[in-house]
């Protein structure tokens, strides 16, 4: 069975339409192209692209040039019919007609030529895809490493408050409904600048978000609102400059004026 894919692309149905084939290679396309319509259809567009060029490169003979031919050609039929004897070829068919070869062998010319542009192009385009990839590729690793950064320099941030003296650990716990919540506040009191790590909260639903307080003589003092971005643990809030405790409560997106108690997720006090 022949493959019809490899064989369209075999470029002998332009062969074929150009007259370049043997009677037998001939019969063996038609034969083909009788068994699969893919084939058929193949060579019909070979025929009509090849009458199109044919007819597109055509010359206009002279008028003078034709009325001589014209003119050989009666010569030569009143000399036959005048002869007796058997008429017999003095050359055979294909060396009757070197233009028909030459005409062949330009066609071909112009399909091979076809076939390599066609060839240099796909390998173009197989480059232009790998470079396209290879430069996404880089953008990922460009983002990982950007990202890996910044969990560095907070993990390094981290450790330096860890280490400092002034800074003050305070854990909140999870209250009642929320056990499994807890959160730490690091907070230096004389530079008023405090940090928080998120520890385990839960992810806020959409529209709402956490926000921390700092309470002070049971009055809450807004300490900023909690970044939603997972990368952002260790995070830096308002200043506050005296506290006795800290607290996370689930607010409106962007905040409210007054905590809402029955959304109260943490709390923790501040250790003297």
């Amino acid at each position: 069975m022949v493959n019809q894919e490899e064989y369209i692309a075999s470029g002998i149905l332009e062969l074929y339409a150009a007259g370049a084939l043997s009677p037998a290679e001939q019969q063996e396309v038609e034969q083909v192209a009788a068994a699969s319509p893919e084939v058929r259809y193949a060579l019909d567009e070979a025929l009509v692209a090849m009458e199109g060029y044919a007819r597109a490169h055509a010359v206009t003979p002279n008028p003078a040039l034709k009325n001589r031919i014209i003119q050989q050609i009666e010569d030569q039929q009143l000399e036959r019919e005048a002869m007796a004897a058997e008429v017999r070829p003095l050359y055979g068919e294909q060396e009757s007609s070197p233009y028909k070869w030459m005409f062949a062998a330009s066609i071909t010319l112009f399909l091979l030529s076809g076939v390599l542009s066609f060839y240099f192009y796909s390998r173009w385009q197989t480059a232009e895809n790998r470079l396209a990839q290879a430069e996404a590729q880089e953008q990922l690793l460009a983002q990982n490493f950007n990202t890996v950064s910044q969990r560095v320099a907070q993990q390094e941030r981290l450790v330096r408050l860890l280490r400092d003296e002034n800074y003050r650990p305070v854990k909140l716990q999870g209250v009642e409904a929320h056990p499994e919540a807890n959160a730490i506040v690091y907070w230096n009191p004389s530079q008023q600048n405090v940090f928080i790590d998120q520890g385990q909260l839960p992810a806020p639903p959409a529209g709402r978000q956490y926000q921390l307080w700092a309470l002070l003589d049971g009055k809450p003092i807004d300490a900023g609102m909690l970044q939603q971005d997972a990368q952002a643990n260790l995070q830096q809030m308002k200043q506050v400059g005296a506290a006795q405790a800290f607290a996370i409560t689930l607010e409106p997106e962007g905040g409210s004026v007054n905590p809402t108690m029955e959304q109260l997720y943490v709390l923790g006090e501040v250790q003297s």
